[in-house]
């Protein structure tokens, strides 16, 4: 599958991405104009659904919600006709967008603690860190850090769509589990990484050059 490989289309120039929000925009925005710390919650973040900006994704592309067989993984090896798909997506008239810079985001570093008394946990961070410098203990609390990726994820009505996903010290994508460090830890995302980086305003965005694409059918 021809992905775009989003760290290195960062690396060259400022992207933007595109958040739908479906509350309203006082419930989206603070009075600074930036995603409330309330406007997701931890459960959102890992695998939080985005759009990339600068190619063939528009903001009033938004107003379409895609459905059932729209949402499957694109494989890149059949040709998508909407007409195939005219009951795969409806049409939203209340929303606001959350536009948001993708250089703040992808690759955070995010610091996050777990209890060493819990056994199964102290046996998996001692065999990883087995051969390098063991972290540091803080009140009975190893001091851990994930990373933030922007990763694309192009579905059948939807190429240019990316998830965010969050890694764990092992290099693992974490799912939420409901565990009380996740929430900590997610909400930081939301606040420290997401919200300082969001605007309520379509920014001046820089198109994205074709060759990250240009081997798709998007290409012509």
């Amino acid at each position: 599958m021809p992905l775009i490989n989003i760290q290195s289309l960062l690396d060259k120039q400022t992207v933007y991405i595109i958040r739908r929000s479906d509350k309203s925009e006082e419930d989206t925005f603070n009075e600074l104009g930036l995603l409330r710390n309330d406007a997701l919650t931890p459960k959102d973040i890992p695998f939080l659904s985005l759009n990339i900006l600068g190619g063939r994704f528009m903001p009033e592309h938004s107003k379409f919600r895609i459905l059932n067989e729209g949402i499957k993984k694109w494989n890149n090896r059949k040709y998508i006709s909407l007409l195939d798909h005219l009951k795969d997506f409806e049409i939203l008239k209340n929303y606001c967008l959350v536009y948001i810079n993708a250089n703040g985001v992808d690759g955070q570093e995010i610091p996050y603690f777990l209890q060493q008394s819990n056994k199964d946990i102290r046996r998996e961070v001692d065999k990883f860190f087995q051969h390098v410098e063991k972290p540091n203990l803080s009140d009975g609390k190893y001091e851990l850090k994930a990373l933030s990726r922007l990763i694309h994820d192009p579905v059948k009505l939807n190429y240019w769509h990316m998830e965010l996903n969050i890694f764990d010290y092992q290099g693992s994508s974490m799912k939420y589990k409901g565990s009380s460090y996740q929430k900590v830890l997610f909400q930081q995302v939301i606040s420290d990484i997401i919200s300082v980086n969001s605007n309520k305003e379509v920014p001046d965005y820089i198109k994205i050059p074709t060759k990250y694409y240009k081997n798709t059918i998007f290409s012509c």
